[in-house]
């Protein structure tokens, strides 16, 4: 029997193998699967959607059973081990393929559930995703041997396809002479709030702004700008983003587009007494008044057990900043900002908002 090293190996190059068949196929190599066909249907609802967890527990189940032909993803979900094969497996065979994927997908959505069913998918969003992930592994668990491996080369090429035209989505291109940096900081403000991907894309920005404010000083913005999509990390930081100064902290912001809570306040609390920064100042960057409704903020601040918070304007925030900037820098956040939204890991529907504020519209 394999060992935990050789078995998410094996998982790995699984993957890797069924999407490298996945890459020599068209939609004509699979007939029995046409528009009409509820298989298409089922996969378009399961793999065609902003949530990656649904494609993941699927390809961590057809995984599993490769693995072991008596492991039963419905009602043993668990029993393969999921988080070990997904995240020191699957996950690197997806990476390399260029699939939408995060690192803790399956677990995410299963949520300890073992039995995936109807009563797993209540709730679930979008259930139709939840739904389609039962209904189709109800038809691969039933199916005979021929008939499951089509089912399966189906569903990878699938896969394949979607990340294809994710990746291949054209971004529209922020072309002008002389813009004005007011006119570009108001288009890209509003586009990270109607679409702020879980609060990364805001996050995003600040950082970017904060980063070109900075270039050419001695202080070091931290955090803010690394990938959102790598591995899941347990390491705590004082803050979302800080500024360092010969390496040591000076100031803490915490960007957010959700209600700020005293459970919030509680969770940075808890993370500035971890590291050691309680010391130090920190500065909340989220909407006025939407987000601070739940908390008596008196002319930009708020103390809580001891510690002072201090709130600013995410839009007055960053125009501020953009009405600091030259032209060079603010080229450089929207080029940046530009890149992040192309990102595989972003979502269709906020690259489509990109085009939707920024397509000839400056």
């Amino acid at each position: 029997m394999a060992n935990v090293a050789e078995r998410n190996m094996l998982g790995r190059y699984y993957v890797n193998t069924r999407l490298g068949v996945a890459k020599t196929k068209n939609e004509e190599d699979f007939p029995e699967f046409d528009l009409d066909s509820n298989v298409y249907k089922l996969l378009t609802d399961l793999i065609e959607v902003n949530a990656k967890g649904f494609r993941g527990v699927v390809v961590t189940a057809l995984t599993g059973l490769h693995l072991n032909e008596d492991y039963d993803p419905i009602n043993n979900f668990y029993g393969c081990n999921p988080r070990s094969i997904f995240e020191s497996g699957i996950w690197y065979a997806l990476q390399e393929n260029g699939i939408p994927c995060g690192k803790s997908d399956p677990l995410n959505v299963a949520k300890n559930a073992n039995q995936l069913n109807e009563d797993w998918a209540q709730g679930r969003r979008p259930q139709s995703a939840a739904m389609a992930v039962v209904e189709y592994l109800r038809l691969v668990m039933t199916a005979k041997q021929n008939k499951r491996a089509r089912l399966i080369d189906y569903f990878f090429f699938r896969l394949w396809k979607y990340s294809q035209s994710i990746t291949g989505f054209k971004l529209a291109e922020i072309e002008s002479s002389d813009p004005s940096h007011q006119t570009i900081g108001n288009k890209l403000v509003g586009f990270t709030l109607k679409y702020p991907e879980s609060g990364n894309l805001p996050q995003y920005l600040v950082a970017q702004l904060l980063s070109g404010l900075f270039r050419a000083s001695e202080t070091e913005v931290i955090g803010g700008d690394e990938s959102v999509f790598g591995t899941n990390t347990t390491s705590k930081k004082p803050a979302d983003i800080w500024l360092e100064t010969d390496g040591n902290p000076t100031n803490l912001y915490e960007v957010t587009v959700k209600p700020v809570s005293l459970k919030r306040l509680d969770d940075s609390l808890d993370a500035l007494q971890l590291t050691g920064h309680l010391n130090l100042p920190v500065t909340f960057i989220c909407r006025f008044d939407m987000d601070v409704r739940d908390i008596n903020v008196i002319d930009g601040s708020f103390q809580y057990k001891g510690k002072r918070f201090d709130f600013v304007d995410y839009k007055n925030f960053c125009l501020t900043v953009f009405s600091i900037l030259n032209d060079e820098e603010c080229s450089t956040v929207i080029k940046n900002v530009a890149d992040f939204v192309q990102d595989r890991n972003i979502s269709m529907r906020t690259k489509a908002g990109w085009n939707e504020f920024f397509a000839n519209k400056i």
